[in-house]
């Protein structure tokens, strides 16, 4: 029997982590001491090999209604100015941490705008990080950009300095919608942006898409999804909007009573999947999609698909370092999260400590139950012989209960156990947050007031 919508948003509907890591963020506890993550790379310096580094640049002109990202709205430079000098004693901090390993495979800037800098100080940032930490010739490197506040002079630079990708946010091309979450993004700016991009020869262009904002329905989004199209982007994010008024004060200014409902919403992700799989798009995890051609879509197909704090990735080096306020680093078995307070966490780098704010030690088990959640993540199946191989265990036997309840509550078919393992269904696709649920520890142990942003 096929699922009404209604029925779908009944049984799936609920706040959920979105597993960029395990345990996530809400289970670390706070006041982590240094001393461990110190201890972490040292490990890490010992094992050698390429790393990530993610640097959180977190200014912005203004703060959109809509955003669930950690910014701050400065519509004057002297703040972002003295954000540098702090990032600069941070990265070396690191730097010391780590006197044997410095080789990059893969940087990313997130924000924030990273372009909301000027371009002397674009320079600077991309200086301090890759004179101590040097890119290998192949890495890949990008930067999130938004084409409603970019002058014409920021993506020539990023390129000149060796960016190859990059993000646009585009959100939606609708006109009204655009205005109801403040940011008045014409389709003309992302045009453009695109067009220079593609012009100084950035070997990828990726647009960032939200379902479920509000004034949105299924008749504008197509219009946007066909306006996308023309642009021809190599991937495509359609993100679930976060929507957690209680945590973000800014969101209170969107209008509670435009929002689609959960069934709009889930229409919204059909109609975005079927559209651009029908275009020749792949499907790429449980919220991309990558021309087939495309090194993400290869991976996905060859089963190497990296999922981390920066999303879906192809290439990653074992450990990741997170620099700036908020950035998570996730380091020989260990992950740990900057101070979120700017303020705070120039001060602590300043004072030549780094900024850990909470962190967590992961255990063996936290190992394992992480490499099953990503794996049905990444790739939609999970197969018991290669548990086996990695980590010595009986699948089937080890997690029975979880087993139990996945049988328990599909009713559906989107998900299939097998004698070779679990198997996600093209129905269970858009519903994976959900059905990697039971083999997760930590989620009975949680206030059930933490805040997550809903599956649907």
């Amino acid at each position: 029997m096929t699922p009404t919508l209604a029925e779908l948003v009944k049984h799936y509907d609920r706040p959920g982590p979105r597993y960029t890591a395990y345990p996530m963020p809400p289970a670390w506890p706070e006041d982590f001491p240094e001393s461990e993550l110190k201890e972490a790379l040292g490990r890490a310096d010992e094992a050698g090999g390429p790393l990530s580094i993610y640097a959180h640049l977190p200014f912005c002109l203004r703060r959109c209604a809509y955003c669930a990202c950690s910014a701050v709205a400065s519509p004057t430079y002297k703040p972002a100015a003295d954000f540098l000098d702090a990032l600069e004693a941070e990265v070396d901090l690191w730097a010391r941490e780590l006197p044997r390993r410095r080789e990059v495979l893969l940087l990313h800037w997130g924000g924030g705008t990273p372009t909301y800098f000027e371009a002397a100080d674009l320079r600077r940032i991309f200086k301090a990080i890759t004179d101590r930490f040097p890119l290998r010739e192949a890495a890949e490197v990008s930067v999130e950009v938004d084409p409603a506040s970019l002058a014409p002079d920021r993506l020539p630079v990023l390129r000149e300095l060796g960016f190859n990708r990059v993000s646009f946010g585009v959100q939606d091309l609708d006109a009204r919608v655009q205005e109801l979450i403040g940011r008045n993004q014409t389709p003309e700016q992302t045009r453009a942006a695109v067009g220079q991009a593609r012009g100084l020869g950035f070997g990828g262009v990726n647009l960032d898409l939200v379902y479920g904002l509000p004034g949105q329905t299924p008749a504008t989004f197509r219009r946007t999804l066909e306006g996308i199209l023309d642009m021809a982007p190599d991937r495509l994010a359609i993100y679930a909007f976060a929507y957690l008024p209680r945590l973000m004060a800014h969101q209170r200014r969107l209008p509670a009573e435009a929002l689609p409902g959960a069934e709009q919403r889930l229409e919204l992700l059909i109609l975005a999947s079927e559209f651009l799989e029908k275009h020749g798009y792949v499907p790429i995890g449980m919220d991309h999609f990558a021309r087939p051609g495309d090194e993400l879509a290869r991976a996905a197909a060859s089963g190497r698909l990296v999922r981390s704090f920066m999303g879906y990735t192809v290439a990653a080096g074992s450990d990741l370092l997170g620099f700036g306020p908020t950035a998570i680093s996730d380091v020989a078995g260990l992950y740990s999260q900057n101070e979120k307070n700017l303020a705070r966490w120039e001060r602590r780098v300043r004072g030549g400590r780094l900024a850990v704010h909470r962190g967590c030690r992961l255990s063996g088990e936290d190992l394992l139950r992480r490499w099953v959640i990503h794996a049905l993540m990444g790739t939609f199946e999970l197969r018991w012989g290669a548990l086996r191989d990695r980590f010595g265990v009986d699948g089937p036997a080890h997690f029975a209960e979880a087993l139990r309840e996945l049988r328990a509550e599909e009713p559906w078919g989107a998900v299939e156990v097998r004698a070779e393992g679990v198997f996600v269904t093209p129905l269970g696709r858009r519903f994976v947050r959900n059905l990697v649920r039971p083999f997760d520890a930590y989620l009975p142990r949680l206030s059930p007031d933490t805040a997550f942003s809903r599956t649907v």
